[in-house]
C-alpha cells in the first residue's frame, strides 16, 4: 500500500468533482419564454388563501375575474426578467395578477421590489412561506403561471411566459369567452329555408 502517486491521483480526481460539474446555464442558454398551454379538462383551481406582503389576506374565489396566479422567488433569475413583462401585460390587458412568492422572508421581498429592477408588482404579493401553495398547485419549476377562469385552471406554463406575444392575450380571451350555444337542429333548418 505504498502507492502514493496513485493515492495522490485519486485525491486529485475526487477534489476536481465540482470543477467537472456543468456550469449554470447562461441567459442565452435558458429556455426562451413561451406561450401558455391549455390545461386539459379545466379542473378546479387548487385552493389559494395566503397573507399578502401588505398584511391583507387574499383568497382566490371561483367568481373572481380571470386571474393569473404567478409563482416566483426573488433569487430566481428567470423570475427577475419576467416580472416587468408580466407587469406591462397586466397594465395593458387589465387581467388580475396574484404574485405568490415561494418561501422567502417578507423583508427580502420588500427590498426586491423597492430596488426597482423587477419593476412594480403587478398585483398583491402573497407569501407562501412554507411552500404549501406551491405544492398544492403542483409547481416544480419557477416561474410558474396559471390562468384561472371561473375557478378553473384554463392555461398554465412552468417557465417564463412571453407576455409580449399577442397570442398570450388571445389565449386568455378565448379561454375566458363564454361558450357559444349551438342552435337546435330544427332552428338551423328553418334558418336555411
Amino acid at each position: 500500500m505504498r502507492d502514493v502517486p496513485g493515492a495522490v491521483a485519486l485525491a486529485l480526481v475526487l477534489a476536481s468533482g465540482p470543477v467537472l460539474a456543468a456550469p449554470a446555464p447562461t441567459a442565452a442558454e435558458r429556455a426562451a419564454p413561451g406561450l401558455l398551454s391549455a390545461v386539459e379538462g379545466h379542473p378546479p383551481a387548487p385552493a389559494l388563501s395566503l397573507g399578502a406582503l401588505d398584511g391583507v389576506p387574499v383568497t382566490l374565489a371561483a367568481d373572481d375575474p380571470p386571474t393569473i396566479v404567478h409563482f416566483f422567488a426573488t433569487w430566481c433569475a428567470p423570475c427577475r426578467t419576467e416580472l416587468p413583462a408580466l407587469a406591462d401585460f397586466a397594465r395593458l390587458s387589465g387581467v388580475r395578477v396574484l404574485l405568490v412568492d415561494v418561501a422567502e422572508p417578507a423583508d427580502r421581498i420588500r427590498r426586491f421590489f423597492a430596488e426597482g429592477t423587477a419593476g412594480a408588482a403587478p398585483g398583491p404579493v402573497l407569501l407562501d412561506q412554507n411552500r404549501a401553495a406551491a405544492r398544492g398547485w403542483g409547481v416544480s419549476l419557477l416561474p410558474a403561471s396559471f390562468v384561472v377562469i371561473s375557478g378553473r385552471l384554463a392555461l398554465a406554463r412552468e417557465g417564463e411566459v412571453d407576455w409580449a406575444d399577442p397570442q398570450t392575450i388571445a389565449a386568455i380571451r378565448v379561454a375566458a369567452a363564454p361558450p357559444q350555444k349551438s342552435q337546435p337542429e330544427e332552428a338551423q333548418g328553418e334558418q336555411t329555408r
